[in-house]
């Protein structure tokens, strides 16, 4: 063997940081996506409340702003924003009055997923094992 050649160890902690950076990735496209909903549904079911478009609006900008940047470059603590975020949707749910349960009931489920979604990203990111200084 060569001393050029990397040793088995190295070349499976490689390759399982890859796999955790193609995990991360899908889970902040998810959450792009839901950003992207949350927009969309401020005009469709959101109703006619002021309060409810705009929360839906800044959401949802700020979802897709992070999902896209963390899908590029992973920083753990872009889930943790995100995290927030899903947790803010469930409770502007019941926060601003809105006459729709459709309203309060995408914003719960939708930001029970995205919390669960960048959760499950950053306990992916944790495990995956920092590559060494040659």
């Amino acid at each position: 063997m060569g001393s050029s050649t990397v040793p088995i160890r190295e070349r499976c902690a490689f390759e399982v940081r890859q796999t955790k950076e193609v995990i991360k990735m899908w889970q902040a496209w998810i959450n792009a996506i839901l950003g992207l909903w949350f927009i969309v549904a401020a005009f469709i079911i959101a109703g006619s409340k002021t309060a409810n478009i705009t929360n839906n609006l800044i959401a949802g900008i700020i979802l897709v702003i992070l999902g896209i940047w963390a899908a590029v470059k992973y920083k753990s603590w872009k889930n943790w924003v995100v995290t927030l975020i899903g947790a803010w949707m469930i409770v502007s749910g019941f926060w601003f009055p809105s006459s729709y349960v459709a309203t309060v009931g995408n914003n719960i489920v939708a930001g029970a997923v995205i919390i669960i979604l960048s959760l499950w990203a950053w306990a992916g990111s944790s495990r995956v094992p920092k590559p060494r200084e040659a």
